[in-house]
């Protein structure tokens, strides 16, 4: 049996209260408490909002459900979706796991190869393409995979030998009228073993395996993070992150089964901005890439206000970052303290909070890579707590979030109730609980690496701090160990560098050298304000690249960083790539993580310079 140090349960947070036994039953009886009196998926057509009530939404996953029965789907099948967020992906969703069957997501930037891998190697029966330009990324395969029946297009009028979803439906709903109580009697069937659906991770370290969840996992995810933050239910939230991604499905297809949420599905990323205004969501989370970004053109926009408004918003930040201590050390704010904080608020904030479409947002969270803590505490000098998430897709997702009243900046909360995170001897941070994966499809071997006597052992480094706090401090494939033995947490170090303006990735380099180095990328956005204050014209990546007084400020910039440095920690050399980092040139995952080894594969002979 194995054993640890010290175990800290979520249990010691709040009992957990879970809502079902799968999620299907749980959509069953909040469809039938909601039926048409609130919206459950809402989304912008032709410049209006349009919305399907929970009953809208029962009708459509009997549909689809009934039009897979019809096509042969049964328990244990596998159907893959490519798209990107709509309401079909829901329905789909829903429809299969309640015919018992594992929903299996690719990525809608997935290139034709990898669209195939995850198809091919799940065995999909049945791919749902969302569009034509996603369909033609399935014509050099579509007829060759020897378990694909059928590829159903979501939208636009298919080719020969491709169904179209109006089609399904047709199906789906006479096969209903032949049997009126199908649905709710298949999921009756459904126990908590049964299937919830297999996620591919994004392969940072080779390819994609398989994450097979059950209706166990999803519910006692779900029910976590209702229970820890209880006034979440009702809400309203917006979908803009891949539904591919553990992180979305589990904020607005199970939490938003479980929670009774109204889902507004963003346009695209292009439009987030314009859609937040509108939708006003009271539930926000993302990824921290966006909340560094909108802290960047926060301060932009300061920075060209006059002094008077430069002033205000310098005062009230401070302020505000008084109140931020007092509130996330649960103390009531002193007298004067607090008159400030609210003509603060009032004054400078709230305007700042409506721009953004945050203003009735109560609950704001943060997942999938680390939050700079200068990003934590600016937003939380606004009044507006980032709830900082750690978990992974193996774990459902979540297994650790800081909870109101007690923010840490650079830390990832306590474990969920229903987990158990404990440190194993060399620091990886391991998890179990209900939450937990019961494998990886078709990769024994791999599961046999990840699970240990019920122990999910995660691939990150970390230790809990006095409040008994996680603080994350870098993947344990990622470590470098230096020529002289030193060990280095890269990540640590590339938070720190991110933060600055103009940059976008922060690549540092070392294992088995003398020292460290680095790679940077520039950030499109935030560069041409970081050119004109420069008084820089208008130049191509790669000309800013080679430009010496960018070169000059990212080595203020690296100076800055390494005189908080052990001396083995500082980086000696860097160079400045042409291009930023992106998943259509391989340098990162679809969910926007840096793959370290394709980044030094890729640059190796510019690695080799910086060291000869």
């Amino acid at each position: 049996m194995t054993e640890f140090a010290s175990i800290h349960k979520g249990a010691a947070l709040k009992e957990l209260q879970v809502p079902g036994e799968t999620i299907p039953d749980i959509f069953l009886k909040h469809a039938a408490k909601y039926g048409s009196t609130r919206a459950a998926l809402r989304y912008k057509k032709d410049g209006s909002w349009n919305e399907y009530s929970w009953r809208d939404y029962l009708s459509n996953v009997e549909k689809v459900a009934g039009g897979l029965k019809a096509l042969g789907i049964n328990p244990e099948d596998k159907v893959c979706i490519i798209s990107a967020n709509c309401a079909e992906w829901f329905f789909i969703a829903l429809a299969v796991q309640s015919l018992g069957a594992y929903q299996v997501p690719i990525y809608p930037n997935a290139t034709p190869d990898q669209a195939k891998y995850v198809a091919e190697h799940s065995e999909a029966k049945i791919v749902f393409v969302q569009n034509l330009e996603q369909l033609s990324k399935t014509d050099s395969w579509r007829n060759d995979l020897v378990n694909l029946n059928q590829t159903i297009l979501m939208f636009g009028e298919p080719p020969d030998g491709v169904e179209k979803f109006e089609e399904l439906l047709d199906q789906g709903s006479k096969y209903c009228d032949e049997n009126p109580s199908f649905l709710k009697d298949q999921i009756e069937k459904l126990t908590p073993d049964s299937p919830g659906g297999i996620i591919y991770t994004s392969g940072t370290t080779g390819p994609p395996k398989g994450v097979m969840l059950t209706q166990k996992n999803l519910v006692v995810e779900s029910a976590g993070l209702l229970t820890v933050y209880d006034y979440l239910y009702e809400s309203e939230t917006i979908s803009f992150l891949p539904l591919s991604h553990i992180a979305e499905q589990v904020q607005n297809i199970t939490g938003g089964i479980a929670g009774g949420f109204t889902v507004n599905f963003a346009q695209s990323l292009d439009t987030l901005m314009e859609d937040l205004a509108e939708v006003r969501p009271t539930l926000f989370f993302s990824v921290p890439r966006l909340y560094e970004k909108a802290r960047t053109v926060i301060l932009e926009k300061v920075a060209d206000g006059s002094a008077v408004k430069r002033y205000l918003f310098n005062w009230a930040l401070k302020v505000g970052e008084k109140a931020r201590i007092y509130r996330n050390s649960n103390q009531d704010l002193p007298f004067m303290t607090k008159k400030k904080w609210n003509l603060a608020s009032k004054v400078v904030f709230s305007k700042i909070k409506t721009r953004m479409g945050l203003d009735r947002a109560h609950f704001m969270a943060s997942a999938a890579a680390p939050l700079p803590a200068a990003v934590c505490r600016f937003f939380g000098a606004m009044g507006m707590d980032i709830f900082e998430m750690f978990g992974q897709t193996e774990c459902t997702g979540v297994c650790n979030a800081t909870i109101p009243g007690k923010t840490v900046p650079g830390a990832v909360g306590a474990p969920l109730p229903g987990c158990e995170v404990a440190i194993a001897e060399d620091g990886e941070i391991v998890t179990r609980g209900d939450n937990v994966f019961s494998g990886y499809f078709k990769d024994e071997a791999a599961t046999n690496e990840a699970l240990k006597d019920e122990w999910l052992y995660t691939g990150d480094i970390g230790h809990f701090d006095e409040g008994g706090y996680l603080i994350i401090t870098d993947r344990k494939k990622d470590i470098i160990i230096t020529a002289g033995g030193k060990n280095v947490t890269p990540q640590n170090i590339e938070v720190l560098l991110k933060g600055y303006s103009g940059i976008s990735q922060a690549c540092i380099i070392g294992d088995t050298r003398k020292h460290l180095t680095c790679l940077f990328t520039l950030d499109a956005d935030s560069l041409p304000k970081l050119c004109e204050q420069l008084g820089i014209g208008a130049l191509s990546m790669e000309e800013t690249a080679q430009n010496e007084a960018i070169i000059a400020t990212v080595q203020k910039y690296v100076d800055e960083v390494n005189a908080s440095l052990a001396r083995y920690e500082t980086i000696k050399y860097f160079r400045i790539l042409p291009n930023d980092f992106s998943v259509e040139t391989g340098e990162l995952t679809p969910t926007l993580k840096m793959k370290r080894k394709v980044v030094q594969q890729k640059y190796d002979h510019i690695i080799d310079l910086m060291y000869n």
